[in-house]
């Protein structure tokens, strides 16, 4: 199997790399395509998205990209969309929905950043219920997902990544399970996500494996994702996340051609 990743961030956000330096990294791990989806613009926090004025470089420097490497392998234009941003669609070939931030009482609150952060909102917003921060995440989560009408949804389940979210409590299973419903509404495609193993913060990836049997069950889609931010790891752990899906249930997983997306068995 020829591995494809369509959530790869550049110097153009937070990136360690060029993209030129990414699809070079993909080409020489023969991989069939790479998809760049830089983290768009945020008025709330501009610390590590991509600024409106690089936003013509980044569709000339894709596009041009594109045409450069047409004969070794497929590269697309999308972008990462959150939930307090604005895009112009129609200039993507895709889009991904996720949540970065809650914003509560005047004040921006990262919940993909650092376990502090998480904590401080935890403490702030919710009065030291967890349940209640969950709650709050995935209802931006299903906003987000309603208003964007994505291609992919990111990340769904990031609140886990520092462990203060205990994944065994029904009733937060309850809550995600609830959420993840509403959002194979909209969009049927959810990634599976390694970029927290990367980042040696967790040791699965998202979505925790009794969400993945939620969306085998419920008919949604999984598209395998590296949220790579360097060009060492644009496929990183996928051949693992392939084992995993087999295991589960999964008969194939979904990619995005020049024709749209498809399935592919694995």
């Amino acid at each position: 199997m020829r591995f494809s990743n369509f959530h790869q961030h550049s110097t153009f956000s937070d990136g360690k790399n060029t993209p030129e330096e990414v699809v070079l990294s993909a080409i020489e791990k023969n991989m069939e395509s790479i998809g760049f989806s830089d983290h768009s613009f945020t008025e709330i926090d501009q610390s590590y998205c991509m600024k409106l004025e690089r936003y013509s470089d980044y569709y000339a420097e894709i596009n041009r990209l594109k045409e450069k490497y047409k004969d070794k392998i497929t590269v697309f234009l999308g972008i990462e969309k959150d939930y307090y941003s604005e895009i112009e669609r129609d200039k993507f070939d895709y889009v991904i929905a996720s949540v970065h931030y809650i914003y509560a009482n005047g004040v921006c609150h990262p919940i993909d950043h650092s376990k502090i952060q998480q904590e401080t909102y935890i403490a702030t917003e919710c009065g030291g219920d967890i349940l209640k921060f969950a709650r709050d995440y995935y209802e931006l989560v299903i906003k987000n997902v309603r208003d964007t009408k994505p291609d992919v949804v990111g990340h769904f389940d990031v609140i886990s990544k520092f462990g203060l979210i205990d994944e065994d409590n029904p009733e937060y299973r309850g809550i995600a399970k609830s959420a993840l419903a509403e959002v194979l509404k909209i969009c049927p495609v959810i990634e599976m996500n390694t970029g927290a193993i990367s980042r040696r913060v967790k040791d699965i990836p998202y979505p925790h494996p009794f969400l993945l049997e939620f969306i085998l069950k419920n008919g949604g889609e999984i598209m395998l994702s590296a949220d790579s931010h360097a060009k060492e790891t644009v496929c990183f752990y996928f051949e693992e996340c392939v084992e995993m899906l087999k295991k589960i249930g999964f008969t194939h997983i979904v990619k995005l051609t020049e024709n749209g997306m498809v399935r592919e068995a694995i």
